[in-house]
């Protein structure tokens, strides 16, 4: 199973969701976040910027249509996301958590998570 945390409205198009980094940091540059948020926030992405393998994005000609998936055995990467599902949830913004067993044509992948390209779109 993999797993992607998205904010947007219903729409099942991935498309028009947005991830949640992109969020944060829009909320963080905007002034959006109370102090103690903020501090969590840089918690949060340095462990991340810390542990996470990079997919090599900026070497691929990947389409627009790419999207990253954790891998459900992710655990401590996910409960990462959901301190920031937390924060964005504090500042009035939900959040989706999309579920799928078939995320479209891998393109890259390690241990913790997947890119992927989608033809379709997902629920």
């Amino acid at each position: 199973m993999y797993l992607r945390f998205v904010v947007g409205n219903d729409s099942t198009s991935l498309q028009k969701q947005f991830g949640l980094f992109s969020e944060v940091e829009d909320l963080r540059y905007n002034g959006g976040l109370e102090d103690y948020q903020r501090r969590l926030v840089k918690e949060i992405f340095n462990y991340f910027n810390s542990n996470l393998p990079v997919p090599p994005y900026s070497s691929k000609k990947w389409s627009t249509n790419t999207f990253a998936w954790f891998k459900d055995s992710a655990q401590d990467y996910i409960n990462k996301m959901w301190e920031l599902v937390a924060i964005l949830e504090q500042n009035d913004i939900s959040v989706r958590i999309l579920k799928t067993d078939k995320p479209g044509m891998i393109l890259y992948e390690d241990e913790y998570q997947v890119v992927a390209q989608s033809g379709k779109t997902l629920i």
